[in-house]
């Protein structure tokens, strides 16, 4: 009977997984504002349309973006796709929120800045924008600073660097690394490309 009742609880559970990510999946229509991860680096710096972040908005702002008023229309507004984006701190936190803001009532998405309510996907359209936003702000940073040793640079060290840029034609910003750093991101090798201290993760990866 315990058995029956804990399976009945995971189907349960999985059943409402998969109604919340159904809500949070945005129109089709809207995939070609956002670089797709296989997008070589290259491609994804030269992406000159996307917006900036508004970083007047933090987490502290989250509870200010669920709300218990209905969303009369899947659609969006006109002006949506020119407005700057929540940063990518605070999306992910509306990511990982949703599922309990859901349960507890909520029944649309609202930008503080503007009037009118959104629909729920909108939540997840700010998460994947805002991922490729982050990664173009990280290797824009990481190409500058490859450019500047590239300056001075006898010629073995130029030759590699020239690698690294040929590498950055190939790679997808969105992708994983395969073999021995399978753990690590594409993204994860922008921070190698910094005069900073190396995070202590990418040692023991």
């Amino acid at each position: 009977m315990n058995s029956f009742i804990q399976d009945s609880a995971i189907d349960l559970s999985l059943d409402l997984q998969q109604h919340y990510a159904h809500l949070l999946v945005f129109p089709q229509c809207y995939d070609s504002f956002i670089p797709a991860p296989h997008l070589p680096i290259s491609a994804l710096l030269d992406f000159t349309n996307l917006p900036p972040f508004d970083h007047s908005l933090t987490v502290a702002d989250l509870h200010r973006f669920f709300t218990s008023e209905h969303c009369v229309t899947n659609d969006v507004p006109a002006d949506f796709l020119d407005r700057s984006l929540p940063p990518l701190s605070l999306s992910t936190q509306l990511l990982n929120t949703f599922s309990q803001a859901y349960h507890d009532g909520v029944k649309s998405v609202k930008d503080p800045r503007f009037l009118g309510n959104l629909p729920f996907w909108v939540v997840q359209y700010w998460h994947n924008l805002g991922c490729a936003i982050a990664a173009k702000e990280c290797w824009s940073l990481a190409c500058d600073w490859l450019s500047g040793q590239r300056e001075n640079a006898d010629t073995d060290l130029a030759a590699a660097i020239d690698e690294v840029f040929s590498s950055l034609r190939v790679l997808g910003w969105g992708t994983t690394l395969r073999g021995p750093a399978a753990a690590l991101q594409v993204l994860d090798l922008a921070e190698f490309l910094s005069s900073t201290p190396m995070k202590g993760r990418f040692i023991d990866a």
